[in-house]
């Protein structure tokens, strides 16, 4: 009652109220069309007050949508939210009803323009008018509004506890593509693996290393691990097995190459013929060497004072998985110091503990090897992704 006392009051015109009567009988029996007859002399009164005008727009409001007349309607809105005659709480409300509006007439860059004031008026914003949002300004070419957009999404829906959806991060890679940003879209990959491993994903995620790296072996046999080991990754194309199988037999663990060829070959991607058999054929010959000499390189490794010897054969027992071994030998290796790549030889260590369900040791292994990596380096992310899937669950090695 205070505050209805204290509220303004309408100030209307002589000309106004002479008029207004018999209008406001029209609108209370809902004869909309007659409403809508009547309107034009009252907007030609001379001198209108505020009021006035907004009555008038509020009738025209009433009488469009009364009659069905979405176009009238529409216009009617605009000028009411023009002119500032809505309420605050009105207001996103009517910017939805444009945007709706706009979109069926497929004018995007109104839709865009509205929905935009919508969000910007509602105070309590879902993850999926967010979406919708993105996806308007992804549309409208407003990549870096449509990032920062889906991004929102995303973090809403962790403050949640929900899971952010995969089309979010997707939408993202998009946009990092169309602004040539391959650093942020690495990290959005990186974020979308980790919520949804998937071989798909881990293409894109290898292509973006192997372009950073100038296919830099060390960072490429590690990125392809990454991938290869995961149960729910893989890598979805040919190439992709192929050149990890490649990568392996070059680097010296030919266990790797082997375990490629197979899962590509498992999931038929990989063709299960000619050369491809060729290639798993002399992979395996060279596991087969390499059991039977490695008991002795192990043994003449812990005598060498130089750690990186064992880290090397270390290399060869995860090759012919002996993950027990390897673990043992690459780790009796960081102790004695003199290791090149302290990155690289942690992030074998995790990747051995991790077949053999050592989860918390994996990770200690993980966060020492983004310890010694540079900041911002390949192989310092590619510790991050193995420390996502250890958060994720999952160890079970994915074949061989």
């Amino acid at each position: 009652a205070a505050a209805e006392a204290e509220a303004p009051k309408a100030e209307y015109s002589d000309a106004f109220r002479k008029l207004a009567g018999p209008v406001q009988t029209l609108v209370n029996e809902k004869k909309w069309a007659e409403v809508l007859a009547a309107l034009p002399q009252l907007e030609a009164i001379e001198s209108p007050t505020r009021d006035d005008k907004k009555a008038i727009a509020t009738w025209r409001l009433q009488a469009t949508q009364g009659v069905d007349d979405q176009d009238g309607f529409a216009a009617a809105i605009e000028t009411f939210l023009a002119e500032g005659y809505a309420d605050p709480e009105n207001v996103g409300a009517m910017h939805r009803q444009l945007a709706a509006y706009y979109s069926g007439k497929k004018d995007n860059a109104k839709t865009l323009e509205h929905f935009q004031k919508f969000v910007e008026a509602t105070p309590d914003v879902q993850t999926d008018e967010y979406e919708t949002l993105g996806r308007l300004q992804l549309q409208g070419g407003q990549n870096a509004e449509a990032c920062q957009t889906l991004g929102k999404a995303i973090d809403l829906a962790k403050s949640k506890n929900e899971k952010p959806k995969d089309l979010w991060f997707q939408l993202r890679d998009r946009c990092f593509i169309e602004m040539k940003d391959d650093a942020s879209r690495l990290s959005n990959l990186e974020a979308l693996v980790a919520e949804y491993p998937d071989k798909e994903y881990y293409g894109r995620i290898v292509a973006l290393f192997q372009s950073q790296s100038k296919d830099d072996r060390i960072v490429m046999l590690n990125a392809y691990r990454l991938a290869v080991s995961d149960p729910a990754g893989g890598l979805a194309t040919v190439g992709g097995y192929l050149n990890y199988a490649d990568t392996a037999m070059v680097a010296g663990s030919p266990g790797e190459a082997m375990r490629a060829l197979e899962r590509g070959m498992k999931e038929g991607i990989v063709p299960n013929a000619g050369t491809n058999q060729q290639a798993l054929a002399t992979a395996k010959a060279a596991v087969a060497s390499d059991k039977k000499t490695l008991p002795a390189e192990a043994a003449a490794a812990a005598k060498n004072a130089k750690g990186e010897v064992d880290v090397k054969v270390g290399l060869g027992f995860y090759s012919t998985g002996d993950y027990a071994q390897a673990a043992e030998v690459i780790r009796r290796g960081i102790a004695k110091g003199g290791v090149a790549r302290l990155d690289d030889a942690n992030l074998l260590l995790g990747a051995s503990l991790l077949e053999l369900g050592k989860t918390e040791e994996a990770k200690a292994a993980f966060e020492a090897a983004k310890a010694a990596a540079a900041p911002g380096s390949p192989l310092g992310q590619i510790a991050d992704l193995w420390l996502a899937r250890v958060a994720r669950g999952g160890s079970a090695p994915a074949a061989g």
